[in-house]
Parts: C-alpha cells; sequence; structure tokens
C-alpha cells in the first residue's frame, strides 16, 4: 500500500511539475538537426496542445448534434435516382397516384383466426389512418376493399390481408426512413381486435431495418472497439499509462472526427450514411491506434539503445512521422476513391472516412506526441524486457539465409488460403445482413404461414405505351406479354389487368369463349328441334284451318238468308211490345192508390190475400223493364242480317292467307330440318377445342375482350389499380418462386425485360418502353453498380497508394512489390472469409464486402509494409541481409502489435446487429492478420531478399561498405559474427 501511494505521490508531483514547468524559448530555439522545431515546439508545448484538443474536441460535441442524429436527419438514397430499378417504382409512384417514390411497403394484417368483420372495420379505418398522413404517404393499393379483387390480396386460409402503400422518399434516405417510423407508429397507436397482428414489411422496409440495425449498434461497435483495443494495449505494454499514450489520442481523435463529419453532413457539405458513421468510427479507432503504437514502439526502441528519454523521444517522432504521414493519406486516398462511386453505401463513407483519418493524422502529429511528452517526463512508457527482438532476429536470419524456399512456403500457405475463393458467390440478400427477428423480417414470416412465397418481395413490371391501352387490341398485346412472363422458369405468378387474380380471366380466352359460343349452339339446337315440331303442328293446324273455313262459308251463307226473317219477325215484335207496354203504363198509374192501400196494410206479408196482391202489382212494376230488351233484340237482329253477308265475303281472302301461311310453312320446316345437323357439328367442334385446351394449356387458347366486355363491372373495378388514369401506362406485378431477394431472384428479373419486350414485337404496343422494379430489378442495379464501384475503386486505389509508397521509398520495384503482396493478402483474406462464411457458417458475404474490405486492406496493409521497407531502406547500408534482420527486428513487435491491435479492433464489429458489417469486419482482420503474420513477416523480406539491390531500382543503388568483420554492437549484439559474415 505504500508503495502505491509513493507511485501516486510521483506521479501527481510529476504531473504538475510538467504543468508548471516553464518554456524556454532556448528550447524552441534549439536547432540541432534532429530535433526539427515542430518536435521541439511539440515537447515544449505538450500540456497546451493537449488542453487545446480536449477543448476542441469537447466544444464541438456541445454545439454539434451527435453523428447519429445528423446520419438520420441526412441520409441518402441506398440506390441512385438514375437506376432504372428506381425510375420503374418512381414511374409507378407517379402514374397511380402519390410523390414517386421507390419506398413501397406492405401492411400486413394476420389473425389467428380467419379475418372477420371486426377485421375489415379496423383494415378500413387503419388505411384511412395511414392515408390520411399525407406528408408521409403518398397512396395505397387497396385491393381487399374490392370485393372483386380481394382474393388477390389475402391469404387462402383466410387469415391475412395486405396492402401495398407507397410512402415518401426513396429508399434510404432520410424521409424514406422517417415514413416508415410514422406507419409504424400508427400502427403501433392503433387498437387491432383481439388475436390480429399487423407488420410493415417489404423490400423498403428491409432497407429501413438494415439502416436502422447499423445505426442502433454504432455506439455498441465504438465500445467493444475501445475495449478490445484498452485490453491489447494492456496486455502488451503492461502499463495502464503507456497504454493511455495511443488511446487518448485515438479517443480525443475520434470525438473530433465525428463531430466534424457531423457538421460537415449538417451543412451539407459532405453526403454521409449510416454505414459511413460506423466504418469512420472503426477505422480512426485502428489507425489512430496504429501511429500511436508506432510512435510508442519507436520510441521504446532508441531507450533500449540507451538514448535518454528526451532523444529517445526526438528519435521516434523522426523515425515515425514521413510513416504515419504516408500511411494516413494511404488511407485517406484510399478512401477518398470511394467518393467516386455509384452506390450511396461506397460513396458516402468516402469523405467521412477522409476527413476521419485526416483528423485522426492531425492527431497523430500534434496530440500524441504532446501525451508521449508528458508521458516521458514523468517517467513512463519506458520498455520492459521481452523476447521480441531475439524472437524477430531469429525470423530475420531464417528469410535471409533462405529467402527462396521461405517464399515458397509462404506462397504455398497464402495459395490454400486463396483456393475457397472459387466458390465465392456474393450474397445480395438484405434479409440476411439484418437480425432475423427484425420486424421486416417478422412481417415476412408472418406471410411465409398463409401466402403463396414471396409475394412481399414481387418484381414491378411497368409497360409505357403512346396511346390508351384500354381496348381490344392492346389487351391482347398484354395478355401475351403477361403469358410470356408468367412462362419464365421461376416465375410464380404474374398479376396484371388480364391476370388481376394470378389467373387468366376465363371470360377474356378464345377458349373459353368457344365454350360458351358451343353451349349457346347447343341450347339453340334444342330451339330449333322444339321449333321444326311446332312447324308441323302449325302445318296440320293450317289444314283443318282450310277445312273449317270452308264449312264456316256454307254456314255464313245459310245464316244469312235465316238472319234477315229473324230481322223483319223481330221488328214486328218491337212494334207489338210498344203497344202493349203503353197500355200497361195506364194500367199502372190507374192501380197507384191500390198499390199504395195494399203497402200501408201492416203486417201484409202475414195475410196470403194482401201478399197475393203486393206480387201482382210488382209484376206490373217489371214489365216496363222488356222495353229496352226488346229494342236491343231488334237491333242485333238487324245488324247480324247486315254482317252476315259481309262476313261470307271475307271467306276467300282467309282461305288465300291459310293457303299462303302453307307455302311458307313447307320451305321453313325443310331448310330447319337441314340446318340442324350442321349446327350440331359446330356445337360438337367448339366442345372439343374448349375441352381440350382446357385440359391441356389454358394459356394457349388465346385472350380477347370484345369492347362491350371493357363496360362489365369486374374490368371497370380493375382499371384503377392496373391502369394509370390516361391509360398509356400500366402495371404487372411479377412474383418469383425463390426468395425475391436472392440469386435465383436476380436471374429471373434479368429475363423478364427481354421476355416482355419479344412478347409485343409485332403488336400494337411495339416500341412501348418497359422497366423492372422491385427487390430483383433492385438487385440486378446493385450488381452492375457494385461490379462498376469496385472495379474503380481498385484502379484509383492501387493507383493512389503505389504513388504514395513510390514518392516514399523512390523505388519502382519496391512500390510494385509493396502493391502486389497487398494484393496478394487481400485474396487469401477473401478466400478464408468465404471459407468461414459461406462454407461453414452458411451466410455467403454480403455483396459490400469485398469493395469496403479491399479498400482497408490496400491502405493498412500497405502502411506495415510501407514501414518495414523504409526501415529497411534506412539500414541497407549495413548490408542487403544485415540491414534485413535490423528492419525486421526493428519494427516486427511494433507491426505485430498495430495489426494485432487494428485486427482486433476489425473484429469488434463482429458485435453489430448487421451482418455485413460483421463479414467486413471479419475480412478485414482476417487480412490484417494474414499481412502482419505471413506477408510482412515472411513475404515482403524474401522478395526483397532475392531482389537485391535491383529492389531498389530505378533509384542509384546504394553503396555497400567494404566486407565487414564486425558488426555494431547496438543491432547485432546477439548476433554471431559468423552469421552476419555470410548475410
Amino acid at each position: 500500500m505504500a508503495t502505491t501511494r509513493g507511485r501516486l505521490a510521483r506521479l501527481r508531483h510529476g504531473l504538475f511539475a510538467e504543468i508548471r514547468r516553464p518554456v524556454h524559448r532556448e528550447v524552441l530555439r534549439d536547432g540541432a538537426s534532429s530535433r526539427p522545431r515542430f518536435a521541439r515546439f511539440l515537447y515544449a508545448c505538450s500540456i497546451p496542445v493537449i488542453v487545446i484538443w480536449l477543448l476542441i474536441a469537447g466544444g464541438l460535441n456541445i454545439v454539434v448534434p451527435q453523428l447519429e442524429s445528423t446520419v438520420t436527419e441526412h441520409a441518402q438514397s441506398f440506390l441512385p435516382d438514375e437506376a432504372s430499378s428506381v425510375q420503374a417504382l418512381v414511374k409507378m409512384g407517379e402514374y397511380f397516384g402519390g410523390g414517386g417514390s421507390n419506398n413501397f411497403v406492405y401492411v400486413l394484417m394476420e389473425g389467428d383466426e380467419p379475418l372477420g368483420p371486426e377485421a375489415r372495420t379496423y383494415y378500413n379505418e387503419l388505411l384511412a389512418e395511414l392515408t390520411a398522413d399525407t406528408e408521409h404517404v403518398n397512396s395505397a393499393m387497396d385491393l381487399w376493399s374490392n370485393p372483386d379483387l380481394a382474393p388477390a390480396a389475402q391469404s387462402s386460409d383466410g387469415h391475412v390481408a395486405y396492402v401495398l402503400v407507397n410512402l415518401a422518399g426513396n429508399m434510404g434516405t432520410a424521409l424514406a426512413m422517417e415514413s416508415t417510423q410514422s406507419a409504424r407508429d400508427t400502427i403501433a397507436a392503433s387498437t387491432p381486435p383481439p388475436g390480429i397482428d399487423v407488420h410493415v414489411t417489404g423490400p423498403s422496409a428491409v432497407v429501413n431495418d438494415e439502416m436502422v440495425a447499423i445505426n442502433d449498434s454504432i455506439i455498441l461497435l465504438v465500445s467493444v472497439c475501445a475495449l478490445l483495443v484498452g485490453a491489447v494495449l494492456l496486455l502488451v505494454y503492461r502499463s495502464v499509462v503507456t497504454a493511455m499514450v495511443p488511446l487518448l489520442g485515438v479517443g480525443l481523435a475520434l470525438a473530433v472526427a465525428r463531430a466534424t463529419i457531423s457538421f460537415l453532413a449538417e451543412n451539407e457539405v459532405i453526403k454521409v450514411s449510416i454505414f459511413a458513421a460506423a466504418l469512420s468510427a472503426v477505422i480512426v479507432l485502428g489507425a489512430g491506434t496504429n501511429y500511436g503504437i508506432f510512435l510508442v514502439g519507436r520510441y521504446q526502441e532508441a531507450r533500449r539503445k540507451g538514448r535518454d528519454r528526451e532523444d529517445a523521444y526526438y528519435d521516434a517522432l523522426a523515425g515515425v512521422q514521413h510513416i504515419v504521414v504516408a500511411s494516413a493519406l494511404t488511407v485517406a486516398g484510399a478512401m477518398a476513391c470511394l467518393a467516386a462511386t455509384r452506390l450511396a453505401m461506397f460513396s458516402t463513407s468516402g469523405l467521412p472516412c477522409t476527413i476521419a483519418i485526416l483528423i485522426t493524422l492531425a492527431a497523430a502529429l500534434t496530440l500524441g506526441p504532446a501525451v508521449l511528452a508528458v508521458a516521458t517526463r514523468l517517467g513512463f512508457v519506458e520498455p520492459r524486457e521481452s523476447a521480441s527482438p531475439r524472437r524477430w532476429r531469429r525470423i530475420g536470419t531464417t528469410v535471409a539465409r533462405w529467402p527462396g524456399p521461405v517464399l515458397a512456403a509462404a506462397l504455398a500457405v497464402l495459395a490454400v488460403m486463396i483456393l475457397p475463393l472459387a466458390m465465392y458467390a456474393p450474397s445480395y440478400n438484405e434479409r440476411r445482413a439484418q437480425p432475423a427477428d427484425s420486424p421486416a423480417n417478422v412481417g415476412f414470416a408472418a406471410a411465409d404461414r398463409h401466402l403463396p412465397p414471396n409475394i412481399m418481395a414481387p418484381s414491378v413490371l411497368i409497360v409505357e405505351s403512346d396511346h390508351d391501352m384500354r381496348n381490344s387490341a392492346d389487351l391482347i398485346a398484354l395478355a401475351q406479354m403477361t403469358d410470356a412472363v408468367a412462362s419464365i422458369d421461376g416465375v410464380n405468378a404474374v398479376q396484371g389487368i388480364t391476370r388481376p387474380l394470378g389467373q387468366t380471366l376465363d371470360q377474356g380466352t378464345l377458349t373459353s369463349q368457344a365454350g360458351y359460343i358451343g353451349n349457346r349452339f347447343g341450347q339453340m339446337t334444342s330451339l330449333l328441334r322444339d321449333r321444326i315440331t311446332d312447324l308441323d303442328a302449325i302445318g296440320a293446324t293450317v289444314d283443318r284451318l282450310d277445312t273449317a273455313i270452308d264449312g264456316v262459308d256454307a254456314a255464313l251463307r245459310q245464316g244469312a238468308a235465316g238472319a234477315g226473317s229473324l230481322s223483319d219477325a223481330t221488328t214486328q215484335l218491337q212494334q207489338t211490345s210498344d203497344s202493349t207496354l203503353a197500355k200497361v203504363d195506364e194500367l199502372s198509374a190507374g192501380i197507384a192508390p191500390m198499390r199504395g192501400l195494399v203497402r200501408s196494410i201492416p203486417q201484409c206479408g202475414d195475410v196470403a190475400a194482401c201478399r197475393t196482391a203486393l206480387t201482382g202489382l210488382s209484376v206490373l212494376d217489371d214489365v216496363p223493364a222488356l222495353r229496352e230488351s226488346v229494342r236491343d233484340l231488334a237491333n242485333g237482329t238487324r245488324s247480324l242480317s247486315g254482317a252476315l253477308p259481309t262476313a261470307a265475303e271475307q271467306i276467300p281472302t282467309l282461305r288465300a292467307t291459310v293457303t299462303q301461311i302453307r307455302e311458307l310453312v313447307g320451305p321453313l320446316r325443310t331448310t330447319l330440318g337441314a340446318l340442324l345437323p350442321q349446327v350440331g357439328e359446330i356445337t360438337d367442334f367448339l366442345d372439343e377445342v374448349s375441352g381440350a385446351y382446357s385440359a391441356g394449356s389454358p394459356a394457349a387458347g388465346g385472350f380477347f375482350l370484345p369492347s362491350q366486355a371493357l363496360e362489365s363491372p369486374l374490368f371497370q373495378s380493375g382499371i384503377p389499380y392496373y391502369f394509370s388514369d390516361d391509360g398509356k401506362a400500366t402495371r404487372m406485378i411479377v412474383t418469383p418462386q425463390r426468395e425475391g431477394f436472392s440469386r435465383d431472384a436476380m436471374d429471373v428479373s434479368a429475363h423478364v425485360i427481354p421476355t416482355a419486350l419479344g412478347a409485343i414485337k409485332d403488336t400494337s404496343l411495339a416500341g412501348s418502353t418497359v422497366s423492372i422494379g422491385g427487390p430483383g430489378g433492385t438487385l440486378l442495379n446493385i450488381e452492375s453498380f457494385a461490379h462498376e464501384d469496385f472495379i474503380a475503386i481498385v484502379v484509383a486505389a492501387f493507383a493512389f497508394v503505389f504513388c504514395v509508397v513510390l514518392f516514399l521509398l523512390r523505388s519502382l520495384v519496391a512500390a510494385l512489390a509493396v502493391i502486389g503482396t497487398v494484393g496478394l493478402s487481400y485474396l487469401s483474406a477473401m478466400g478464408v472469409s468465404v471459407f468461414l462464411w459461406q462454407g461453414i457458417i452458411g451466410n455467403p458475404l454480403h455483396w459490400s464486402v469485398a469493395p469496403i474490405a479491399f479498400t482497408f486492406l490496400v491502405a493498412v496493409g500497405a502502411d506495415y509494409n510501407m514501414l518495414l521497407v523504409s526501415r529497411f531502406r534506412e539500414e541497407y547500408g549495413a548490408g542487403g541481409g544485415t540491414g534485413l534482420i535490423r528492419a525486421m527486428v526493428g519494427t516486427g513487435s511494433v507491426v505485430t502489435q498495430a495489426g494485432l491491435t487494428f485486427g482486433i479492433t476489425m473484429l469488434a464489429m463482429l458485435a453489430s446487429y448487421a451482418h455485413n458489417v460483421a463479414q467486413i469486419g471479419t475480412t478485414v482482420a482476417i487480412g490484417l492478420l494474414i499481412d502482419t503474420l505471413i506477408v510482412r513477416t515472411l513475404v515482403m523480406p524474401a522478395i526483397a531478399r532475392l531482389s537485391g539491390r535491383w529492389f531498389w531500382w530505378p533509384t542509384p543503388f546504394v553503396s555497400l561498405p567494404a566486407r565487414r568483420t564486425r558488426l555494431e554492437p547496438e543491432h547485432d549484439e546477439q548476433m554471431s559474427p559468423t552469421v552476419a559474415q555470410r548475410l
């Protein structure tokens, strides 16, 4: 305990003494060539330099928003706006309502039981609330509310229904992420019926969740990196203070870099993404720690040689500053090459990482030396006894004596590592790049439980014409296109105006129409048979009618004579009745008093005599009624006597009409009888054609909708979903058989456009524009852009790094060797990573791994080789072999520590929730370990030794001294004179 208190007291005393120590002008004016003015300034003003960095870091982080917040507000589109898949979906948004974005998601409703009226009510309310948010929602393709089209938007078991929603902002942008979150917040705030879950899923939701996964893991990533770096440094140095020299510098550099990037992105000076925020943090931690290790390592090397603390400090700065500058410029330049790419994941990472590494360089040149100066004055950072120099001397001696076998063995090992690269198949599956429990993946899982495969990840085919396509001729062409696309191997279903439910409309096929016509012909055959029977009955009736007319004619002639006699008798009867009735009237008037008397007798009906009198009097009352009857009879007989002769005159006309009917019925019956077998043959043929195509290939039966069918309710209900308002654009939903983000789905999408164009080549739609969006088209664009970007990165990074190395080493051969060995490290790392991830884990490398890993390994790997070769150049005057051994002894442990530290830093990326970030970290870590332990240790020294003086061509050959009989003790005290003489 007393010892600990004593150490703390000495530390406190030394620190305050350092703060109070005056800066004398003579210290700054010391003009020794080994102590440049800037180094002397840093040594003298170390405390103010540290304070300035603290103030800058603290001030920026107080004033400037945190980088994660800035990235969320200024995130860039996942794909360039000119990408064909982006344009296709933007056109879809423009034609079918909304602001024209490629941000399409599915809102999927899943129930434990079949969805009932409560679920439909909730669905309608939720959709109304979503579409009311016009800031974030452009439009919705609501098929489930349409009774005719509802089957296309629900599962066969009735447990799932969904709607396609176009959100604001292109995929990956800040607005897109905000819109997706807004939709999820709206759903979370709603109250679905019991047993119903609602998900936001689909391709855009997948991209959103991938970005969210990276963003959520940045703080964790940085924390794990810092812990691992600290643990490695403590393990290496076995001193907290010594470990703090690199850590303090890299920590402040990271704080300043993040704030600077945030400030520039906030003011739209640079573009930034969530991916860039993660990469910039890792590269600052890794590279910054490396630079600190270089500085501490060179200081401890000088101390081992017997230099005092101050001289060792200046030796360290002089020995590593040019390497640090070259290394930082190499990394910065390689990262800057990313800015020239087209994919946002790469282009938005270039400038932020470049700025971060330049700030790290500034910290390495100022803050790191200042911290080292304070620590050395306090007596820290002293080297410990280590067997490392002795071990590296043995390795160096082996390489120097047997460079050929060493190189062959090392290359054989690297070749084995490269072999798995032959089975490299990059993954474009963004679903696998994020956790399985991400909201989008949970939604996909819900869909897979009830719906056909890949309903949530279809491709969208957009057809644009220069005229209205809502006519029979263009519908035939669209049907041909739809059938051709549906016939592509790997396509599960196609939905369009001719297939609104995924299957060809039965009413629209010629075979169906032939069957319908055949059925009508069959009905007509039955009717013809019935009518022929009716015609036979009509013929018999006409014959009977003719006979009846003859009888009527004779009867009318006899009736005409009798009618005349009857008329005369009736006239006489009328006259007689009129006279009689007149007398009755007189009698009735005379007996009126008697009638009154009789009716006034009480209970007259009970007295027989009175009742008889009353009856007799009532008869007189009924007699006047006969007057009208006799008059009607007389009029009738007179009409009859006049009509019968007229009727008789019409009999010839009636007989002629009957004759005409008989003449028509006969030929008509003969004609229908001959037509009946022909109609039967047509009916049998049409039934046979319809049945054959239905049993074989219904799609081969052709498509046709007559103009009157275009006005049918079913067709009209589908028009708003599949045709634009002016009819000049239509869309089709193409569902692949395999996973929508798979290689197979990409291959299917690659065949869709050529097949679609070929199907309408000689139709009314020839010359129309066809484009495809959705996961398949998007991944094809990513593949194309990634390939082009990778080529650009390789060329630009190699060229830049080569120029830096060439400028530093002044040797074309050495520069080529450095670049070549870095490329070898990259290929080996990719091979091992493919074997690990694709072969063992079963998760192929994400498409972003190869370009990003290349950029890291070329930049950082070149640093280690540059450090070795630069030191070799310094020591070359002692002889090729001796200089090589000295270079390996001097840099071996330092570069190994740096490589292991950077590699472990990259392994910290395994903590990320995004699997592609973890794969990048793994690949770079493997590459750094390969470069540190094999390439820099064996391959590069062997190449240098085998090349001899030509390694420095075209620089003039370095003059070697005469054979030495004794080596300098400060470097070679552990090398035997015999070995030294051989070298």
